[in-house]
């Protein structure tokens, strides 16, 4: 027992002796940083929702660029039978895909703080976009029919937006290269939803019905929140 205390104590000696040695931690001119969403409570614990990067122009300024790109795809297929002849069915297929992009330039004016922690505030643009196309099948009782409506760059996910966010946070570096920080914010944002046009196409005639719909658009001010920790590796 009393080794084991002994070479735990010379253990502890050790790791404190190197980290108070560990004093020049903060990232030099021209070191790079990239980020990960780190949620300690949360099922995945590392999360990426958008690649962000980091530029150290010198030992207090930064560029830094958040780029995010999603899709995703769903198909089903559908068969809709008729209440007015019971052996008669018809087949219509689901489709729906959605694609959005953000991209997010940025500067960061870093401040004394301490040996671990590096306080910021900085400035970042926001422009982002996302549309969608959607194939709805619906059975028509009366004909037999199928009617196909498509939506493309309807308001469930078709928008533009552009703004601008006045940043402040920091980072706290665990090591040389790797540091926990949070982010908070102040924005304002233009947002227009795509126009879209809805077509109804029934199956057993070949007849199409178009109905072009105007979207609008809405500003908003207000404060922003990341709630998960920023996870940060410099190399």
């Amino acid at each position: 027992m009393k080794k084991i205390l002994t070479t735990t104590a010379i253990a502890l000696a050790a790791f404190t002796t190197s980290f108070a040695q560990d004093t020049d931690l903060k990232p030099e001119k021209g070191a790079n940083n990239l980020e990960l969403n780190f949620v300690p409570l949360n099922g995945k614990p590392i999360q990426l929702t958008y690649l962000r990067y980091r530029k150290f122009l010198s030992p207090t300024t930064a560029f830094r660029l958040g780029i995010g790109l999603s899709f995703s795809s769903n198909k089903a297929d559908s068969v809709f039978a008729s209440g007015l002849t019971a052996d008669t069915k018809i087949n219509g297929t689901y489709k729906k895909t959605q694609m959005g992009w953000n991209i997010k330039p940025g500067f960061e004016h870093h401040y004394a703080g301490t040996n671990r922690l590096s306080p910021y505030s900085g400035l970042e643009l926001d422009i982002a976009g996302a549309s969608t196309k959607e194939q709805t099948p619906l059975g028509l009782d009366a004909t037999d029919a199928v009617i196909i409506q498509t939506d493309k760059n309807q308001n469930k996910g078709g928008f533009f937006r552009i703004g601008v966010n006045l940043l402040a946070g920091f980072d706290c570096y665990v090591t040389k290269h790797l540091y926990l920080g949070t982010e908070l914010g102040f924005g304002f944002q233009m947002v227009k939803y795509s126009d879209f046009k809805s077509t109804t196409n029934i199956l057993a005639t070949g007849a199409t019905d178009p109905d072009a719909v105007k979207q609008g658009s809405e500003m908003n001010i207000g404060p922003n929140f990341n709630s998960s920790i920023r996870l940060g590796y410099i190399f």
